[in-house]
């Protein structure tokens, strides 16, 4: 008996850390970790938004997404024919300068995630401020190529 719930022990134990190194790979800060906050907890957003009026968390999680992929988009210069999806991560610091830029496409594309890159970079962000401190933060969309309207 004492053998069963050392094995089962362990194996709990092998789950949860498995768990939470597969959530690492997103780089994603749910909650203040002491340097970095997630975007959608943030008291001011560093890109422009229309999201205050939400209060639903999950509503609010999906209008920043949508203004912060509507943003990027509009900066995008090409066409593409992608049949996938996009994710982008980034942070933007405490002086509103962009950092630790991730791509990942689910196909590979390589271009695309360039161009998302140099759009990101072209963003006009601002600080931000987490319980009315500036703060660092990791923002975070899907960039969906079925609403890929380039300017020309």
């Amino acid at each position: 008996m004492k053998l069963k719930l050392i094995y089962l022990t362990f194996i709990i134990g092998f789950l949860n850390i498995s768990i939470v190194h597969s959530q690492a790979d997103l780089k994603l800060a749910k909650k203040k970790n002491g340097k970095t906050v997630h975007f959608t907890m943030v008291d001011k957003t560093p890109f422009e938004n229309d999201c205050d009026g939400e209060s639903d968390d999950k509503e609010r999680t999906k209008c920043l997404e949508k203004s912060l992929r509507d943003e990027i988009l509009t900066l995008i210069e090409k066409d593409y024919e992608y049949s996938g999806e996009m994710y982008v991560w980034f942070t933007v610091d405490k002086k509103g300068n962009v950092t630790d830029i991730a791509t990942k496409g689910f196909p590979s594309a390589p271009d695309f995630e360039k161009d998302i890159k140099k759009a990101v970079m072209e963003l006009k962000l601002t600080k931000s401020t987490y319980r009315n401190r500036k703060a660092n933060v990791r923002c975070y969309t899907r960039v969906l190529p079925e609403i890929i309207s380039p300017k020309k």
